[in-house]
């Protein structure tokens, strides 16, 4: 889960920004959170770690830019998206290596181009790649950030992944060893699951966010959720 700051003293953007937040969890359903902060004091103070801030330029005591210079002293990968009234401002993003800016009024237009690129950003930097030798005699080279997961049936592997469904011989065991650290983890002795693609559990079952629904085993349950609560908790890629 991604965690997201919102700088903005305006309740009105503040609003509309969080409205575009929760717009866009909810209809791509994706795994994001966020926190809102009225002012760059309480921000920096906070010591709270994100993935990515939304920082209005005009704020009370201390601008966005100042806020970003002291922010980029001690976090040199969090994503800062300005948010501006003035579109000239952009030029003075580079000093801080901003990602991008948003005009006022926000619109979830706006938003949801710059939500998306950051996402994908931030992700990329969590990922590894895999060769597939596929059973149909390809090869493909996919993302592990584009894996659902992985099924295992006898000696053959099934991966159910962004671009589809493809066939290997092998063992789960073997993917598991590369993959755990980019937090997949078995459900039960058949699956490994992307925990990112997880939409919803409802006792022993798993709701990915393709629509498939996965079994969780009971042996597996304890284990396999004590992952995903600490994924989900500490907002990790």
């Amino acid at each position: 889960m991604e965690r997201i700051a919102v700088v903005e003293d305006s309740p009105g953007e503040k609003k509309a920004l969080t409205a575009c937040l929760e717009r866009y969890r909810t209809q791509k359903r994706e795994s994001i959170a966020w926190a809102c902060f009225d002012s760059a004091f309480d921000f920096l103070e906070s010591r709270e770690r994100f993935d990515m801030v939304f920082l209005d330029i005009m704020l009370p005591g201390m601008n966005g830019m100042e806020a970003a210079q002291k922010i980029r002293k001690y976090d040199s990968e969090i994503i800062i998206i300005f948010v501006t009234n003035v579109s000239s401002f952009a030029v003075r993003s580079y000093e801080v290596n901003a990602l991008d800016y948003i005009l006022k009024p926000v619109s979830y237009e706006r938003m949801e181009f710059k939500l998306t690129k950051a996402l994908l950003m931030i992700r990329s930097r969590c990922e590894t790649s895999l060769v597939i030798n596929n059973l149909d005699g390809g090869i493909v080279r996919i993302s592990s950030g584009q894996i659902y997961y992985i099924e295992v049936a006898g000696h053959r592997l099934r991966y159910c992944t962004e671009k589809g469904i493809f066939y290997e011989k092998g063992t789960l065991s073997q993917k598991a060893e590369i993959l755990e650290q980019y937090n997949f983890a078995r459900c039960n002795a058949c699956y490994l699951v992307n925990l990112r693609y997880i939409f919803a559990v409802n006792g022993y079952n798993l709701e990915m966010k393709n629509g498939d629904q996965l079994r969780i085993s009971q042996p597996k349950k304890k284990e396999f959720i004590g992952k995903l609560a600490n994924y989900m908790g500490q907002g990790k890629c």
